[in-house]
């Protein structure tokens, strides 16, 4: 069977896509383009010779019979096109975070409810070969019982971009392990200093160079979080000038052991397991034992993402990073902002305000 894509954007992360479907999916098929800037799309028409192009999302899926749409505008531009495909029956997959706030996030997420279309967020590392290798180890009782799941970032960027465009690959691992996340208690600094509401600026703003993603505010900040069953959850932003990429992962602490999971280093070696609770001095750290995740290592993330997301269709049961799942990983970061604001005190999760914290912070 092939299946039609439309895919929405023809910018970085729309080429991105385009190279994954062509060079990985050769199930799929490029129907339709849509961008509303022809400048975009006349550099897509250049480098993969494709023509079908539209500048509505609505329009496009009402002139071609599509399987799938597939959102890699920026955050701002994620809520239109997808209740666009979603309400004429067509399944998305949304680049991430969901959206610019919850307000736009239960519009989406109703959407899929309404027509029974699927509807996944691409939050690729919840297919990871490593995530799914630690989950079957967890399962299995490697390292007993769960008490804790650290989420770790890349850095690179201020706190407040970093929330924004990372932060929800790493509340959706965390998620992977713990579920849903039932409260969070954040502190923001800005400068030195506990972050303010005139500290709070556009994204674009904070780094010219990254994504318009909305309001951000800080550069340094700490959350934590409660899981289902006493289970803790923490996660760090801390400013570092400079990225490093294998930083990017989770811990995930039992009572008789640990795992250790780094979603950036490619090949079959990016799980580690030390078998005890607690880590001892630095000089121990060779304890820490290799896990060989096989031979799929080296897949394609994303293309698996395509391919669960129509088996999911087909078979009527929820993708990977279902819309549900993807605003709750976006909940656990506005959820960072809306506890800074309440001077760091524990939140419920869901939030009862669904309207972005910081558009109304005084």
């Amino acid at each position: 069977m092939t299946y039609k894509v439309g895919v929405v954007g023809c910018g970085g992360m729309g080429r991105s896509h385009l190279k994954t479907i062509i060079g990985h999916l050769p199930e799929f098929e490029i129907a339709g383009l849509c961008d509303p800037f022809d400048g975009a799309r006349e550099q897509v028409r250049e480098d993969f010779g494709l023509e079908i192009e539209y500048e509505d999302c609505a329009q496009m899926c009402e002139a071609l019979e599509l399987d799938l749409v597939v959102v890699a505008t920026q955050t701002r531009g994620h809520c239109a096109p997808t209740v666009a495909a979603l309400e004429r029956g067509i399944s998305v997959l949304c680049e991430k975070p969901i959206a610019i706030d919850l307000v736009e996030a239960d519009k989406m997420v109703a959407a899929a409810d309404r027509t029974g279309a699927k509807f996944a967020i691409n939050q690729q590392n919840h297919v990871n070969p490593g995530v799914r290798k630690g989950q079957a180890l967890i399962k299995d009782g490697l390292i007993g019982d769960v008490v804790m799941i650290r989420g770790r970032n890349k850095s690179g960027r201020k706190s407040g971009n970093e929330f924004m465009e990372m932060g929800t690959h790493v509340t959706d691992m965390m998620m992977c392990f713990g579920g849903a996340a039932e409260w969070c208690a954040g502190t923001i600094y800005w400068q030195g200093r506990l972050a303010k509401p005139e500290d709070v600026m556009e994204s674009k703003e904070m780094s010219p160079r990254d994504r318009d993603s909305g309001l951000v505010v800080g550069d340094r900040a700490v959350a934590q979080y409660g899981f289902p069953g006493g289970i803790l959850g923490e996660v760090h932003f801390l400013d570092y000038e400079k990225g490093n990429l294998t930083n990017y992962g989770i811990d995930v602490l039992g009572t008789d052991g640990q795992l250790s999971l780094r979603v950036a280093i490619k090949g079959a070696q990016s799980l580690w397991h030390l078998p005890r609770s607690m880590e001892g001095q630095p000089s121990d750290y060779g304890e820490w034992h290799p896990l060989d995740i096989g031979e799929v290592a080296d897949v394609n993330n994303i293309a698996t993402m395509y391919r669960e997301l129509m088996a999911a269709r087909e078979s009527g049961v929820d993708p990977p990073g279902s819309g549900e799942e993807g605003r709750s990983a976006f909940e656990m970061i506005l959820g960072l902002y809306q506890s800074h604001r309440q001077g760091g005190e524990r939140l419920e999760l869901p939030m009862l305000e669904r309207r972005h914290p910081l558009e109304s912070w005084e």
